[in-house]
């Protein structure tokens, strides 16, 4: 055990194995989220999932660039079509809860950055949750252009893969799933962060 480990160690309270024991509880996969077979098992289905959200991200931009000037990453893209979704006005925790996201700082600053892009605009109160957001007309030109150009890109290559329909159906089901225990898994950690 090197010196740096055992300063850590004291500092901390905890225990430090040896390397050799370390080296074989980690045997299953290479490195630390992986030291069991359902840790491996997980880890690589995360590390897909993460590879699947990049890609999906990059697309994203890519599409809307193609049709418009205004530089926006895959978040704002995705907040400008959820506003778009439906031609109804939403409030910001309603978008938030259409992306199940609540980094709400993260999300002022993506419709500030459409609004001032010109792509959407506020109605209603002044008071900030009672604020709704909706598409302008070059917006709304935006989101059709992009519309267009997934529809002439996407959908054939995916009607070329073998069986997609009903693999993205059932892929679609378990993530479902696999989202909400990551999100009970969020309340069970932030629970132990607070326990003593």
């Amino acid at each position: 055990m090197r010196k740096t480990e055992k300063a850590a160690a004291k500092r901390t309270g905890a225990t430090v194995k040896p390397k050799q024991q370390r080296a074989s509880n980690e045997r299953p996969g290479s490195w630390h989220l992986a030291r069991s077979e359902t840790e491996r098992r997980l880890s690589e289905f995360e590390f897909r999932v993460e590879r699947l959200a990049q890609a999906y991200y990059r697309w994203k931009a890519a599409c809307l660039a193609a049709v418009c000037d205004v530089p926006l990453t895959g978040d704002d893209v995705a907040v400008l079509n959820v506003v778009r979704m439906g031609d109804e006005p939403k409030r910001l925790s309603e978008i938030g809860q259409l992306l199940n996201r609540v980094d709400v700082p993260n999300l002022q600053y993506a419709t500030r950055k459409l609004v001032k892009a010109g792509l959407i605009e506020t109605e209603g109160s002044s008071s900030r949750k009672e604020t709704r957001y909706r598409p302008t007309e070059t917006g709304h030109s935006v989101t059709e252009a992009y519309a267009a150009l997934r529809a002439a890109t996407l959908p054939p290559m995916l009607e070329a893969l073998e069986g997609w329909a009903e693999k993205s159906e059932a892929a679609g089901s378990h993530l479902e799933l696999v989202s909400s225990l990551y999100t009970q898994a969020a309340q069970v950690a932030i629970t132990r962060r607070h326990q003593p």
